[in-house]
């Protein structure tokens, strides 16, 4: 991963830290270990860069980063699906489109946040949040 894709990955992780002053879920940071406890709602975020082109002719010009910043809020099945749903709703409002967030002077724009179709794998209900970003490094 370049320089430039780590401050972004930090730019958004950054800004999902800053949820977690107002009591939200435990969440799970990227590549990182955890047990969930039954019954417990929690997030997990990855980041995914997709796109990397030049902006201009030069060698040094300019580079257009593109992605997806994911969060997968996590509930158990049986629990109602709208404290999911819910909490979906709050990281997307989180990330507004047009909003930006800096890191090492790199700045991340969103351009869109989108709720993703909820699906259950065993015994869990799981809403992902898809926020595609842009970057000029």
């Amino acid at each position: 991963m370049s320089a430039a894709e780590k401050d972004i990955n930090t730019a958004l992780s950054s800004r999902l830290a800053t949820m977690q002053a107002s009591g939200v879920p435990p969440i799970v940071w990227e590549n990182s270990e955890y047990t969930p406890v039954h019954g417990t709602l929690y997030m997990r975020e990855n980041f995914f860069p997709n796109i990397k082109t030049q902006v201009g002719l030069e060698d040094t010009s300019t580079d257009n980063y593109e992605g997806i910043y994911q969060v997968t809020i996590s509930d158990w099945t049986g629990n109602r699906r709208f404290d999911a749903q819910e909490q979906a709703r709050l990281v997307s409002v989180h990330y507004p489109r047009g909003s930006e967030f800096t890191y090492n002077s790199v700045k991340v724009r969103i351009t869109r946040s989108v709720i993703e179709t909820p699906f259950i794998n065993e015994n869990q209900f799981f809403v992902p949040i898809s926020i595609y970003w842009r970057a000029f490094v």
